[in-house]
């Protein structure tokens, strides 16, 4: 949107510009977070994930009273976030004096910080929620329409982003695992064909394979395929 009198809100390509070009997502997540708390009248911003329990960590915040809130939520069992990812519904602008019945231990500790106001917005993909994105709010008061609905945006952004980085980690820690696996198949071959060849223990060919390896600085994965297909013939000495 990035309006003259909105001058902290980025525009969805702006996000997605980010996610692009840069990797670490962490980064990016502080950019979003760091933009939001410039929106006027905000006083602070912070996105939270779920972990693998459901249980919602802090991912980015603008300053450490946007790290404090979410953790007293995870404290007191109550409050925004939560609303906002357990039900993927927004929570718009709730003045916290009228909220003593809804979220009682969290709404007295976040205007004695000075908060009066907050909204969130879940990160919601289809089938499931993720997380939430806060904005909180020194003055009581929600934003117009137009903002809520470019907040949800950039928080339905995020959302997407957020998990396309994490499945292309798990894709990267998946083919390291299956490629630490073949490697140890095809070491155990090596090593039994060797043992049965050269007549000796799979521990003693074991040690046949890995100082070829290391005398001809080679991985010793290579030395065990070689051996495997008939083109390197070792000795037990």
């Amino acid at each position: 949107m990035n309006r003259p009198d909105h001058p902290g809100w980025v525009t969805v390509p702006d996000l997605v510009a980010r996610f692009v070009a840069d990797p670490d997502l962490n980064s990016t997540l502080d950019w979003l977070t760091e933009h939001c708390a410039e929106v006027p009248d905000t006083r602070a911003s912070a996105l939270l994930l779920a972990d693998g329990h459901g249980a919602l960590d802090v991912a980015a915040a603008s300053s450490d009273l946007a790290r404090w809130l979410p953790e007293l939520e995870s404290q007191s069992h109550e409050g925004p976030a939560r609303d906002s990812y357990t039900t993927c519904h927004r929570i718009d602008g709730l003045d916290l004096s009228e909220a003593d019945t809804r979220w009682p231990r969290y709404a007295a500790c976040a205007r004695r910080a000075g908060i009066r106001s907050v909204h969130a917005f879940p990160l919601a993909l289809p089938g499931r929620t993720i997380g939430a994105l806060t904005m909180y709010f020194g003055a009581p008061g929600g934003l117009p329409e137009d903002d809520l609905e470019q907040g949800q945006a950039l928080a339905s952004t995020a959302a997407l982003g957020v998990a396309s980085c994490q499945a292309t980690q798990d894709k990267a820690r998946a083919d390291q695992l299956q490629g630490a696996l073949d490697s140890r198949v095809l070491i155990e071959q090596a090593k039994g064909l060797l043992a049965e060849r050269l007549g000796i223990t799979p521990g003693e060919a074991f040690g046949v394979l890995r100082r070829h390896a290391r005398n001809h600085q080679v991985r010793l994965d290579e030395v065990c395929a070689a051996v495997l297909d008939g083109s390197l013939s070792l000795s037990g000495r």
